[in-house]
């Protein structure tokens, strides 16, 4: 169960080091500053109050320092949005570097706790910039990173960036340094669920913020300790851990730190079942707090919290309730998680940009340091006469001269397609924007014209793939002899043309004509071959809003070419006078795991002519696919929270059925391979062929292929059985203890209602229990889960049997048993302890 986690106090980690001056005004603010790092708040605002008067007598440094204590102390005590602002003005003055370091620093972790995930990770990314003027504050901006690349679920490298940070403060010998290193190093096991290693580094934090005499940090370790015990099932340890962490919070004046420290009261009083009016009162006075402070997170967990007090007083109707409001702040939390991710994932992007732009400036400087060595040279030469001047001169112009033709060429391969030479699909889509832009407004006719060659792939099988490559080219030379600049024409990809020219239909199909004269028979390695070509055409006739839209339906027009039998020319806007054809017919096809790199150009090609698409896919394979087909249908809002998973398949079921029944071409794209733990697409093609309709299924790559190749497993090795784990359960059936065992679903394991999506600790114990008849509870299995992104990296969790139970699930999460025996220790552990290959 997740826990809100008191992250404004990590803003504590961001203390300024003193001045040089030695002046009475400088001693003040160095005392003021001294008070607001050591937790004492109230004096630190007493003197800054008797130090107004003199404000105009201090330095500009020192007014910039009295007034980041001002605003770090009004962030802490709770005023997120006036803290926000006023660093954000703090931030456009003119700071030194080492205190612009530590501004970043706090700024980040407010913007943070006010959920502006973009300017927090701009915010890093510009104080990151800074470090190389200011090293002294390297472990302080580590710590803010770590802390960053936490909460978007980066934990791995959250730890490293910590255990960054530590290394640095440990040689440093700086105590308070030590306390706030430790306590990111905790926080970052914390999200990764390593309750234990938390616990441990929660214990270390303690000691050294004790030492270091700083009581905030003090207080948030011991509320740490109190919150690993209670994961952990050590309710009555966990509820003198968070008792102690709550007194020394509000003697602090750490609000932030009280509210989270009493959650962990209620919970633990919840679950020793006592004290049950006190942890009420305790929840109510919480759950207020927290909806002041518009904290989703936190609503979630104090709702399911009163939920779970409600059962155990057995007013199941007041549970219901509490519960339907956690759901609700759940759905707003996660959707701030996603905000939160999307905006790490720019920030990586920009990075990668800006990493590319300092090595095109690196080259520059290269370049710039050549002609400084030539012109020393020049002068050096000077004496030999105007010979060496005019060689030099020469020499110059070539090297200039080359890296304009290199530009120039990098640039031209980047439009164009390297095969035909006409322009690549982006190139055809930019300029293609722009013209049709430029027709819709002077009121222009514009048409598109797809075309691709007929029967491509006899040409491969039976002339090679030398014969299609030049069948490919020549068809390019011949595309741009016709067109010759009056309009654009490019390769969209594999045998498939696009031609966009600003002209009616009727020219472009005169365009088309003169074309197919123009194609002539090929010889290639002595065999001669010819071919013929098909074309849809569409021209803009108000309907189509978009360059996208006005293409698609000169591809539907293509495939009605083909449909009528090839080797002519179809145009769209005819439609109304054309014998319909008949289009029904279903394909189903998988996505694979990383859409990106799995997809088949053969399942691509289906979801781009099919009439109708539905998806149900992950979101970014999803985007992908909106983004060539924006009316692709997601199927995936069929699902709900408690709701019948059987009934949402009827229902995923019927809208399939009933498009593919109105006589609609029919794509319908699944996640990883469409066939496998699947039952719609089977039963869709099933359906679709016993009333006649044409219905098929293209394979995708699917999880448990992946699996095999991120832990270097050989199947045939020794045998695989690969189960659902709740049919493992229910049909008792008996694992072969000498091959692999994959269960899949294991989150699910036991549930028979088909509503839940997430594990339950009674489902995955049965489960344990039924495997310790075969296996013992020292035996090592794998939680696995694949990889969807190519910035992800697999998971590959090694355990003993016995851990199930308390281990992290997500719904995709499979189990790998491997052999009982000796052949076990043949199997790959090619997967780090962080979980990358």
């Amino acid at each position: 169960m997740l826990r809100w986690m008191p992250i404004a106090v990590l803003l504590l980690a961001f203390a300024g080091g003193p001045a040089s001056a030695s002046d009475a005004l400088e001693a003040e603010v160095r005392e003021i500053e001294r008070l607001a790092f050591t937790a004492h708040w109230r004096e630190s605002d007493a003197r800054i109050a008797a130090l107004a008067p003199r404000l105009d007598s201090l330095a500009p440094e020192q007014r910039h320092r009295i007034e980041f204590v001002r605003l770090r102390t009004l962030a802490l005590a709770g005023s997120q949005s006036a803290a926000l602002e006023g660093l954000t003005g703090l931030l456009q003055q003119d700071l030194p570097a080492a205190l612009r370091v530590r501004v970043y620093a706090t700024a980040i972790n407010v913007a943070a706790n006010a959920e502006d995930w973009p300017l927090a990770f701009t915010w890093l990314g510009e104080g990151l910039s800074y470090l190389p003027e200011a090293p002294a504050e390297s472990a302080r901006l580590l710590g803010v990173a770590s802390y960053l690349h936490t909460l978007v679920g980066e934990t791995g490298r959250a730890r490293d960036l910590a255990l960054r940070a530590l290394d640095l403060v440990e040689s440093a010998n700086d105590p308070r340094a030590l306390c706030l290193a430790l306590s990111d190093v905790a926080l970052a096991e914390d999200h990764a669920r390593n309750f234990q290693e938390a616990e441990r580094w929660r214990h270390r934090q303690i000691e050294a913020c004790t030492r270091a005499g700083d009581l905030v940090f003090a207080a948030n370790g011991k509320y740490g300790v109190g919150k690993m015990a209670a994961s952990q099932g050590r309710h009555a340890e966990a509820l003198d851990w968070a008792r102690q962490a709550l007194a020394e919070a509000e003697a602090a004046g750490f609000a932030v730190g009280a509210w989270s420290a009493r959650l962990v009261i209620a919970e633990s009083l919840i679950e020793s079942n006592r004290e049950l009016d006190e942890a009420q009162t305790m929840l109510s006075e919480t759950l207020r707090y927290y909806r002041e402070q518009e904290s989703d997170l936190a609503i979630a967990e104090t709702e399911r919290l009163l939920a779970r007090l409600a059962e155990r007083r057995g007013d199941l109707a007041t549970a219901l309730a509490h519960y339907k409001e956690a759901m609700a702040a759940s759905e707003a939390a996660e959707r701030i998680a996603r905000e939160r991710r999307l905006a790490y994932l720019q920030v990586e992007f920009d990075t990668q940009l800006k990493e590319q732009r300092i090595a095109l400036l690196e080259a520059e400087k290269e370049l710039a340091a050549l002609q400084v060595t030539a012109t020393k040279r020049r002068q050096l030469l000077l004496g030999m006469g105007m010979f060496g001047l005019l060689v030099t001169a020469i020499l110059l112009a070539a090297l200039l001269r080359r890296s304009f033709r290199e530009r120039r060429r990098y640039r031209w391969q980047s439009q164009h397609d390297s095969l035909t030479r006409l322009y690549n699909y982006q190139q055809v889509r930019k300029l293609g924007e722009t013209a049709f832009a430029r027709a819709r407004q002077t009121g222009q006719p514009f048409t598109a014209i797809v075309a691709d060659i007929d029967l491509f792939k006899q040409v491969n099988d039976r002339h090679g793939h030398a014969a299609g490559d030049e069948a490919l080219r020549s068809l390019g030379a011949w595309i741009g002899e016709i067109v010759d600049g009056r309009g654009i024409a490019g390769r969209s990809g594999g045998d498939e043309f696009t031609i966009l020219l600003e002209t009616d239909a009727a020219e472009a199909e005169a365009l088309l004509q003169r074309l197919r004269g123009r194609i002539g028979p090929i010889t290639v390695f002595g065999h001669t071959f010819s071919f013929s070509i098909s074309s849809g055409v569409c021209q803009a006739d108000g309907q189509a809003a978009t360059l996208e839209q006005l293409i698609h339906e000169a591809d539907q027009a293509l495939y009605r070419a083909k449909h009528e039998g090839r080797d002519r020319v179809v145009c769209a806007n005819d439609d109304a006078d054309a014998a319909p054809v008949p289009t029904a017919g279903l394909v189903v096809v998988g996505s694979g795991i990383e859409f990106g790199r799995h997809v088949s150009e053969r399942a691509l090609s289906e979801i781009r002519e099919a009439q109708v698409v539905f998806c149900l896919a992950d979101p970014f394979a999803l985007a992908m696919i909106s983004s060539f087909r924006p009316d692709a249908i997601n199927l995936g809002v069929h699902y709900a929270d408690g709701k019948d998973r059987r009934q949402t398949y009827r229902e995923i079921d019927a809208a399939i059925m009933a498009e593919v029944r109105a006589g609609k071409r029919v794509c319908a794209v699944f996640y990883g391979h469409p066939g496998v733990f699947a039952d719609v697409p089977h039963r869709v093609v099933r359906k679709a062929r016993q009333e006649g309709i044409a219905a098929r299924m293209e394979p995708g790559i699917s999880a448990e292929a992946c699996l095999y190749a991120d832990l270097g497993i050989d199947p045939g090795r020794h045998g695989v059985q690969s189960l659902e784990a709740t049919q493992f359960l229910v049909q008792d059936r008996r694992p072969d203890t000498a091959g692999l065992v994959l269960l899949w679903q294991v989150a699910l394991a036991g549930d028979l209602t088909c509503t839940r999506f997430h594990a339950e600790r009674d489902g995955l114990q049965a489960l344990v229990d039924r495997l310790l008849r075969w296996y013992p509870p020292d035996h090592e299995v794998i939680l696995y889960e694949a990889a969807r992104l190519p910035i992800e990296t697999p998971r590959a969790e090694r355990l003993p049997l016995r851990d199930l139970p308390t281990a992290h699930y997500e719904e995709y999460t499979t189990l790998v048993i491997p052999p009982g025996t000796g052949a076990g220790s043949e199997i790959s552990r090619g997967v780090r302890t962080d979980g990358s290959i």
